[in-house]
């Protein structure tokens, strides 16, 4: 990540500081005479006792002091000390490459020796440091060197694998070196972590610039960054640093560079924050790219406009479904328009993680351990999309490297193994691509294609949406998450697995681009049971309860919960919320009475908006009939025998060219949807379709009991009974529809 600058080759200095880890902390070598047994607990301790425990308070200058502490210490301790200055001054940029070499010989004489012969690791291009730890850092090198020594004790107790797993892993790191005890905001901590980890941290010695970066790039305000962890940060700088690379394909990105530079530096330091130091000598002023035509897309940006939950409601064929068709270009792309991270988000999520991991794999270009693999722009931009903290991924690539393994493979001792065949572990303990992995796998093949082509590639167009339709059956299996039988494509067999439903899918994909809005659409969203829909996650729909997630995994905004399935188990899985960049939308039918009420809690965080008949948008007329009155006068009338609504929406009529679609309208849908607003009472379907022309909709007949039965009529049983039929289409004019609104009180309802 950090590896390469525009301005400087550091690659012998981390090749240096991957010596000293490997040979000095791991190991207990000496750096420059290649001896073991020089970074030891007991030398720590000897320095320690010496050098911190009896400090020096005079005028002198610092190496003046050192001296003195360290006389009686022993040959051992000094020279480690004299490896120790090293170490502190390998990072800076600001101290002269013979100033650091000579304090490192001064130390090492202290010991009656000489450094015989200038090591590598004193070369100008190892020594001249990969960036300004200011001026406090020297100022204050006696508690750096307090810290190191600290450091240096709290790993060397630990055996030779710990020391490795920590010095090796990420997370592991972290969580050792927030146990060692610190005087202050020490710089070293951020040198050492960048030494590491230099495909996961910034080369920053503090956290200032580290801040002021994601201030400029508005990914959180200053003071809820300032809150951050070092950890959050990293991953916050990591996932902005692929945002920008992927932006970029190809170029040298650094935060420093006249590229990124100006986006967050200022002019001036701030003066209230003068306990860090700048970490770069050349401050340019905070002037905006001149090929940055709008801000960048952030979660500020995202966040600024409040998330919509609104419901349109209204009776049957009022467009409402129409209207959410029409919405969906609002959170569509088109394939020249879409941005980098949001292409990027929707390629993912067409596929799974084997493809993901071969297709990071593909782009390294060469073996790579698992903490490699999970650093990888696209496997993070996956975990994120997952709605995975970046800690829980890599029991999850482990396996499936492992069980993606050929049999014949003599590293990897599992039993379950799957076609395709795709990965192998080499005795090193790093993993590679087979030979012909890509005719192995189409699917990864395909992937791979898509993300080495980019974004300017794109032919189709990017949907920042999902639509559900609820129905009486729909459940919260279906809606967040359930166990679901699930075909396994490699051998046909059908496997049980926990599912996510489209809510936690698009909630997952809003969260990993926040700079763009999703929506979710749900048609028909009272025909559902939505208290059993929704469950717990109804008030995280609340406008003021969306979640906002830092770097790693925690909620600092907003509510969430933990969903079933993502608490247990070795895969960790951040909480669940509900972000602020995606809005909800459904549709109600009025008229249907399937089910009971609305549910009331629904009811209080949503918005409605009605959608009434709109007579308007009909033809004005057709072969002499006016289609609006028509309607109208048919809406009194339900109104008047049921309520507002049962009405009927213009959508029935508004393919009606001639009379001939007027009456297939009403015979194959109105009248139908009249019989089931009266429950068959066809009484009342004739009442509404009553006209003053000759030729009615439906004709009374008189059933006689006489005709019908032979034998004496039953007491109670009525001697005649009237039915309705419904008279046939073809036969119905334009005066049978005239009719209903030229009928007597016209005038009077119509008002």
């Amino acid at each position: 990540m950090a590896r390469v600058t525009p301005d400087r080759d550091v690659s012998q200095t981390l090749g240096a500081a991957r010596t000293w880890i490997d040979r000095s902390l791991v190991g207990d070598g000496s750096l420059f005479t290649g001896t073991d047994g020089l970074w030891t607990l007991a030398n720590a301790d000897s320095l320690k006792t010496f050098f911190v425990d009896h400090p020096d308070d005079s005028e002198d200058d610092f190496m003046t002091k050192l001296e003195r502490q360290l006389a009686n210490a022993g040959a051992s301790a000094q020279q480690l000390a004299a490896e120790m200055m090293w170490a502190l001054l390998l990072f800076p940029s600001n101290v002269g490459v013979e100033v650091k070499r000579a304090h490192v010989q001064r130390i090492w004489s202290w010991s009656g020796q000489a450094i015989a012969a200038p090591p590598s690791l004193l070369l100008d291009a190892v020594l001249q440091g990969v960036g300004s730890a200011g001026t406090a850092y020297n100022n204050l090198r006696w508690k750096e060197l307090a810290y190191l020594i600290a450091l240096v004790r709290s790993i060397k107790a630990m055996a030779v694998d710990a020391r490795r797993a920590v010095l090796s892993d990420y997370d592991r790191f972290m969580d050792w070196i927030d146990t060692v005890p610190r005087d202050g905001d020490r710089q070293f901590r951020h040198m050492l972590r960048y030494f590491a980890f230099p495909d996961r941290v910034e080369r920053m010695s503090s956290n200032r610039d580290r801040i002021s970066v994601l201030e400029g790039f508005q990914v959180a305000p200053r003071a809820q960054l300032k809150r951050w962890s070092d950890r959050q940060l990293d991953e916050a700088l990591l996932t902005l640093r692929q945002r920008e690379e992927s932006q970029r394909p190809g170029a040298v990105l650094d935060f420093y560079d006249d590229t990124l530079g100006p986006r967050w530096r200022k002019p001036e330091a701030d003066p209230s924050e003068s306990a860090e130091t700048l970490t770069s000598t050349n401050i340019l002023p905070a002037i905006k790219p001149a090929h940055a035509a709008e801000p960048v897309p952030s979660a500020i940006t995202a966040a600024a406009r409040s998330p919509v939950n609104l419901i349109l409601y209204g009776p049957p064929g009022t467009g409402k479904t129409h209207w959410l068709r029409q919405k969906f270009s609002e959170y569509t792309d088109a394939p020249s328009q879409v941005d980098a991270a949001t292409w990027l988000n929707e390629t993912l999520t067409n596929y799974g993680w084997r493809s993901v991991i071969a297709a990071a794999l593909a782009d390294l270009g060469r073996p790579a351990r698992v903490p490699e693999i999970r650093a990888h722009r696209w496997v993070q931009a996956k975990a994120q999309q997952r709605g995975r903290a970046p800690a829980g991924v890599q029991a999850t690539l482990w396996g499936y490297l492992q069980e993606h393994t050929p049999q014949t493979s003599t590293t990897v001792n599992i039993s379950v193994r799957r076609p395709p065949f795709l990965f192998d572990k080499r005795e090193a303990g790093d993993w590679q691509l087979l030979s012909g992995w890509q005719e192995q796998d189409d699917e990864s093949a395909e992937l791979w294609r898509l993300l080495k082509a980019g974004p300017q590639a794109a032919t189709e167009a990017v949907h920042r949406y999902k639509v559900v339709t609820f129905h009486p059956s729909f459940s919260y299996e279906d809606f967040v998450r359930g166990i679901r039988p699930v075909s396994t494509a490699e051998d046909g067999t059908t496997q049980f697995q926990l599912v996510d439903g489209k809510f936690k899918q698009i909630c997952d994909e809003a969260h990993a681009n926040l700079g763009k809005r999703y929506a979710l659409f749900i048609d028909e969203i009272n025909r559902a049971n939505i208290a059993k829909v929704f469950g717990e996650l109804i008030t995280l729909i609340e406008p003021d309860k969306r979640a906002v997630f830092d770097a790693s995994g925690r909620v600092v905004e907003g509510m969430a919960v933990q969903l079933p399935g993502g608490g247990d188990g070795d895969v960790a899985e951040r909480p669940f919320g509900v972000p602020k960049n995606l809005d909800i939308y459904g549709t109600m039918n009025t008229a249907d009475r399937s089910i009971a009420l609305l549910d009331v809690a629904l009811r209080r965080r949503f918005q409605f908006e009605e959608r009434a008949p709109d007579y308007t948008t009909l033809p004005a007329t057709v072969d002499g009939l006016d289609l609006g009155r028509l309607l109208r006068r048919i809406n009194d009338r339900l109104e008047y025998l049921l309520d507002r609504d049962h009405r009927i929406g213009h959508a029935y009529l508004m393919r009606a060219r001639t009379l001939a679609d007027v009456q297939e309208a009403f015979a194959r849908q109105i009248i139908p949807l009249l019989q089931e607003y009266f429950f068959d009472d066809f009484s009342r379907v004739a009442l509404v379709l009553s006209t003053t022309a000759e030729q009615p909709f439906l004709q009374e007949e008189t059933l006689h009991f006489g005709r019908l039965f032979v034998g004496q009529r039953l007491d109670g049983v009525p001697s005649d009974r009237a039915r309705f039929v419904i008279t046939p289409p073809g036969s119905w004019t334009s005066e049978s529809f005239q009719g209903i609104y030229d009928s007597a009180g016209d005038v009077g309802v119509m008002g």
